[in-house]
């Protein structure tokens, strides 16, 4: 789980079909937003709902890191993905760099990265892939 960054309790909900990022729509003009602000970017407006992302979106951009931080393996893939809400989330790609492609269909991960599950970290995969790849 080097180089991932690690999320709160706060930041996740747990739903039927595993843990989802929780993100907020603005209660005046439903605008989906992660992560959760104070103000609307879209209309100014205060008042947020908690809502969990969405779990498929499309690859927009990606780039590979070949110079990370200190402790943190290279290469590594990262990646802007438009959500089927409109929004565009930031995050790792765990996959091989030779095989990612804009315009492509990956699924949102979080998982525990701990076993109290106290701390969690995201990331964007194929669609269906088995778990725990993040987890080396």
């Amino acid at each position: 789980m080097n180089g991932f960054r690690h999320l709160g309790t706060a930041s996740v909900v747990r739903g039927r079909d595993g843990w989802s990022l929780l993100g907020a729509k603005c209660a005046d003009c439903e605008a989906p937003i992660y992560p959760v602000l104070t103000v609307c970017p879209q209309c100014g407006g205060r008042g947020f709902i908690a809502a969990p992302l969405p779990a498929i979106g499309t690859l927009y951009c990606y780039s590979v890191v070949h110079m990370g931080p200190k402790g943190v393996d290279t290469p590594y893939t990262v990646g802007y993905v438009d959500l089927s809400d409109g929004l565009r989330v930031f995050g790792r790609i765990e996959m091989a760099a030779g095989v990612v492609q804009p315009g492509q269909q990956l699924e949102l991960r979080v998982e525990p990265a701990n076993q109290q599950a106290s701390r969690f970290i995201y990331f964007f995969t194929a669609p269906g892939e088995i778990s725990g790849q993040a987890n080396s």
